[in-house]
């Protein structure tokens, strides 16, 4: 068994050598914005961020890679909150700002037009953030720290310095404790960031 592992182990390291693994950074402006639906519309509440990341690209072919990403994102946004304290209707406008650390792993379809290069990406992403509180005088209620979710773009490169878009949706319901009478709220981010492939 531990012969096995170390074999395979050998064989990723020869792999990742032989694959030509670019590394690279970006930094940028996020708009982060928290999502509900109220009377069957949904709202948004958003408010601008930051990102920054380090990536690696890791081809499969001449047309496709595998792009991971570790990145500290600025995150947050308002919705719009209801409580019923002592028969009374509590309602208004939570603002919330918090940072995460994301690992977003995308599939990368490459279109080479001579001396540039446009990239097509979509996939998954883990996402850890800090504390964050909605505090009243009847209530307080905590965040969920985790997130998963996916997200799509698309870049532009020219002479190792690329221009992205990339927009995100989170799955899992950001309020630990939900009122009968809200909905569910999640997290969705558009990132415009400047980077740098280090060839």
């Amino acid at each position: 068994m531990k012969k096995g592992g170390l074999i395979l182990m050998m064989c990723l390291l020869s792999w990742a050598m032989e694959a030509k693994i670019t590394w690279g950074a970006r930094a940028g402006l996020s708009y982060s914005s928290l999502t509900q639906i109220v009377d069957d519309q949904v709202t948004y509440g958003g408010r601008l961020g930051f990102s920054v990341a380090g990536l690696a690209d890791i081809p499969l072919s001449r047309k496709f890679s595998i792009c991971p990403e570790l990145a500290f994102v600025n995150q947050g946004g308002s919705y719009g909150y209801i409580f019923l304290v002592n028969d009374n209707r509590k309602q208004g406008q939570h603002t919330c700002n918090y940072y995460s650390l994301q690992l977003p792993v995308n599939l990368v379809y490459k279109i080479n037009l001579g001396s540039w290069q446009m990239g097509i990406q979509a996939g998954p992403f883990f996402s850890v953030s800090t504390r964050e509180r909605e505090r009243h005088e009847w209530k307080t209620r905590d965040f969920r720290p985790f997130d998963i979710g996916a997200g799509t773009g698309l870049y532009v490169e020219h002479r190792r310095v690329f221009f992205s878009v990339y927009a995100q949706t989170g799955f899992i319901n950001k309020l630990r404790e939900k009122q009968p009478s809200e909905s569910q709220i999640y997290q969705n981010d558009v990132t415009f960031s400047f980077g740098y492939q280090f060839r």
